[in-house]
């Protein structure tokens, strides 16, 4: 009856055929031919280790370089929005810059203003003290006359400088900033109906 062994392996058949061309049961080696058998299939399976772990290699870096290239996708995307907004932003900071210019510059006329009109008090006062010293104007007059300008100088510098600090708008000089108290009764309605 034949053994478990002779089953065991399906190669184990061929290989007998191939050493003794004939199958005898008397002259078979059964040690040595499962010996083969096992160093082969020990060969075959290290083998089949070997590709299946140079295979998950393969898996593994081909997964990192997949990692890497969403990284720097997603980094070159970032970049692209933040260009993006700076690009609008630079608008805004060219249009907020020549607004603080435009500003800056009205500034500078309105108090060149102001420093025209000083020059034109101070010479009429010059004329004015020149006239009094010889006469030509009473010194209660020229009290009065110079009183006068300098209530006027002092009322533009006041509306001036009133004007810049409480309505002027921050951003545009040529607007009036309106806060709410100024827009009066904000609960009255059109009447639409006719």
């Amino acid at each position: 009856m034949p053994s478990s062994i002779d089953y065991a392996f399906p190669a184990t058949d061929k290989t007998i055929i191939t050493q003794l061309g004939t199958i005898d049961n008397s002259a078979i080696n059964t040690g040595g031919v499962i010996g083969s058998i096992t160093s082969g299939e020990l060969s075959s399976l290290n083998q089949s280790f070997n590709a299946a772990e140079t295979s998950g290699q393969n898996v593994l870096t081909y997964a990192m370089l997949m990692s890497r290239n969403k990284t720097i996708d997603s980094i070159a995307s970032d970049l692209t929005l933040k260009n993006l907004k700076s690009i609008g932003g630079l608008k805004d900071t060219y249009t907020r810059q020549g607004e603080i210019n435009e500003w800056q510059a009205q500034n500078k006329i309105d108090t060149l203003f102001f420093l025209q009109i000083l020059f034109l008090f101070f010479t009429l006062l010059v004329i004015l003290l020149f006239l009094n010293k010889y006469d030509v104007i009473p010194g209660v007059v020229l009290n009065y006359i110079v009183g006068v300008l300098v209530i006027i100088v002092i009322g533009i510098l006041w509306n001036r400088a009133s004007y810049t600090t409480n309505s002027r708008d921050k951003r545009q000089w040529n607007r009036r900033y309106i806060g709410l108290s100024d827009t009066g009764d904000l609960s009255v309605k059109c009447n639409t109906s006719s």
